[in-house]
């Protein structure tokens, strides 16, 4: 069964025989013997394609559940002598993970220098334990009954533009008059951001907006500001210097922009937390704080306010 599992993760004999460190052979002989022994095929069979039959798909869910539960009692003892080690797979939104995720893997290696990590950067929604997921960092805030998920940090959002856009197109001084700007916005199968919400003191505004760049990557949506092609409403997280050296202008300074975001740490539902995971959660938590650095090197030039505190 944890060959089966690790020949689905892999998608091949020859990559699930790399994982294990058998031989390709070793792999084939243990297949078609459970195959035999369970008198059933679980695997189709071609020269180019791995795929898995109807009951073989239903069979790698319980495999996976299986080594799952293992793998965390190994865990747990490794832990209990102070010894962390295994893999620990990692799904991770693209644009976060490659910001403020990846830049940071270097100190938990350190910290627990027999632990490896697999990472995959996608910002699809997804179900971890299909995808062989021990941990998914996401900003999705609905998840299936089956998944847990920790708060890690908040995500604020920022109007912004480039002082070239500004010359030529002028300054928006109300939330209204956005609806007679190129506004950039986040767009994908699963999200689309075209409304835009702002406060001041205990009023709201909610702008329907439009433009003619729409793109399925946060950090697209900021390159595409800094290249002057339009006004966009930008996750504070993507933000660094870019205030500081004149390269975007903060736009409506009497309107917050009202629109909340967070960072969460997403799990299967168990009666114990792996260790790797429990450590790596911690880990994050430790290094965002209650308000994000990211978050702090932009209050000065946001009025030197945090986000979640009212005017």
């Amino acid at each position: 069964m944890v060959i089966f599992d690790a020949l689905v993760r892999e998608q091949g004999i020859s990559a699930a025989a790399r994982r294990l460190g058998v031989s390709k052979s070793h792999i084939s002989k243990q297949l078609a013997q459970l195959e035999a022994e369970l008198g059933a095929q679980l695997v189709q069979r071609t020269t180019r394609r791995f795929s898995l039959t109807e009951l073989g798909q239903e069979y790698a869910r319980h495999c996976r559940a299986l080594v799952a539960v293992a793998l965390e009692a190994d865990s747990m003892v490794a832990e209990r002598r102070g010894k962390v080690s295994g893999v620990l797979h990692l799904g991770v939104g693209q644009s976060f993970g490659r910001l403020h995720v990846i830049p940071r893997l270097k100190a938990f290696q350190d910290r627990y220098p027999e632990l490896e990590l697999e990472v995959s950067l996608f910002d699809h929604r997804t179900n971890l334990v299909d995808e062989g997921l021990d941990l998914w960092i996401t900003t999705y805030e609905d998840k299936p009954e089956a998944l847990v998920g920790q708060r890690l940090a908040d995500i604020g959002f920022v109007l912004v533009a480039s002082p070239d856009y500004l010359l030529s197109h002028g300054t928006p001084l109300h939330p209204k008059d956005l609806a007679q700007h190129n506004c950039i916005t986040y767009q994908s199968r699963e999200r689309r951001y075209h409304e835009w919400s702002f406060r001041q003191g205990k009023e709201r505004q909610t702008v329907q907006v439009a433009g003619n760049y729409r793109v399925d990557l946060a950090e697209a949506v900021r390159d595409a500001a800094l290249a002057g092609l339009g006004i966009a409403y930008v996750a504070n997280y993507l933000l660094d210097k870019e205030l500081q050296t004149g390269q975007l202008i903060p736009l409506l300074p009497q309107w917050r922009p009202n629109q909340k975001m967070a960072v969460h740490a997403v799990y299967a539902r168990r009666e114990h937390l792996d260790p790797k995971i429990r450590l790596f959660i911690d880990f994050l938590k430790e290094g965002f704080g209650p308000h994000p650095y990211w978050e702090q090197r932009l209050a000065p030039w946001l009025g030197g306010k945090l986000s979640g505190t009212e005017e």
